[in-house]
């Protein structure tokens, strides 16, 4: 097709506030992404926004298939929580997580 731009599988972002690294949850606007690589304020990196990514989970159990948002407010750093109000949808959980799981599995999806 001639008016295809990219596959869309990644996102290039300037961070604008504070350095982050490979593997960290990035919100921009109305969407989030995993940081392919890491960088500081300046720094252009790509965004992964296709995939399925073990992130940081936040409080309380995530079943999969359900809607997963990125929780920026969490004074220990971005986690996956199932509560949309105040957070940024970021996709789909994978594989169900418990209460007590550190991470969880999430399927991007912009």
């Amino acid at each position: 097709m001639k008016n295809l731009i990219e596959e869309g599988k990644t996102i290039d972002y300037t961070l604008t506030e504070e350095a982050v690294a490979s593997g960290e949850i990035v919100v921009v606007g109305d969407m989030a992404g995993v940081a392919v690589t890491g960088g500081k304020t300046g720094d252009t990196i790509a965004l992964a926004v296709e995939g399925v990514y073990e992130l940081p989970k936040g409080s309380g159990a995530l079943a999969q298939g359900k809607k997963a948002y990125v929780n920026v407010a969490e004074e220990t750093g971005k986690t996956i929580v199932g509560t949309a109000s105040g957070n940024t949808f970021v996709g789909y959980v994978w594989a169900a997580a418990a209460a007590g799981a550190a991470t969880v599995a999430v399927k991007l999806s912009i």
